[in-house]
């Protein structure tokens, strides 16, 4: 069901900004949306904020074990360390969450790529509304690093979600309206396999904002 009311701000970290286009997709079916860029000027990205419902940080090639390309996002930390808006992290966005209220990352010894995962509901929530605790659910993955476990608590972090490749696969803040995923939620379909799960838990984020 499409809210026609809620606007929601997909900032696009892709540095080919085309790769972006799966996640826009799955929003507009629930949404309406504005795009940005992570390299957007400050003031348009803090302005845009004013007038959305809910925000959305995409996945990146960038590597969030690597300095270099973190410090690329500095803008991206100010707005979550700042913003009260309601916000899904996927992947690379996810990681950009946890990190910058403290958690740790670091790379996986056998990296994800682009296929599906068991991953199981630890928690429920509103992000996993429809579904029941100790539930696995078929979600896309692709990604080199991950966000360290034992570093949630001092990040104000609250677990939600695990899989057998990754230790974290969801996050919920514990006084922020925030939430991260290391699965990508929008991707549905790789080569002959669907798997419809991830389109609900956005619609499930987006119910939520739009309360």
């Amino acid at each position: 069901m499409y809210i026609v009311e809620l606007k929601t701000l997909i900032i696009n970290n892709y540095f080919d900004a085309e790769k972006s286009s799966k996640v826009v997709e799955a929003i507009a079916k629930f949404s309406g949306y504005k795009i940005l860029r992570y390299n957007e000027v400050f003031e348009i990205l803090t302005k845009t904020l004013t007038d959305v419902d809910a925000v959305i940080l995409t996945g990146s090639e960038a590597r969030i074990v690597k300095k270099e390309h973190v410090k690329m996002f500095n803008n991206i930390i100010k707005i979550i360390k700042n913003c009260n808006t309601p916000m899904l992290g996927i992947c690379f966005g996810h990681q950009l969450i946890c990190l910058s209220f403290g958690a740790e990352v670091a790379s996986l010894k056998a990296p994800v790529k682009n296929r599906f995962e068991k991953v199981k509901i630890l928690k429920l929530n509103e992000l996993f509304k429809g579904f029941k605790e100790g539930d696995s659910l078929w979600l896309a993955e692709y990604h080199n690093d991950y966000v360290k476990r034992d570093s949630l608590k001092k990040a104000d972090l609250e677990l939600l979600a695990e899989s057998q490749s990754c230790e974290v696969e969801a996050v919920k803040h514990r006084k922020k309206p925030f939430y991260g995923i290391q699965f990508h939620a929008e991707k549905i379909t790789i080569e002959n396999e669907t798997h419809l799960e991830g389109l609900k838990i956005l619609k499930n984020f987006l119910d939520y904002a739009h309360k």
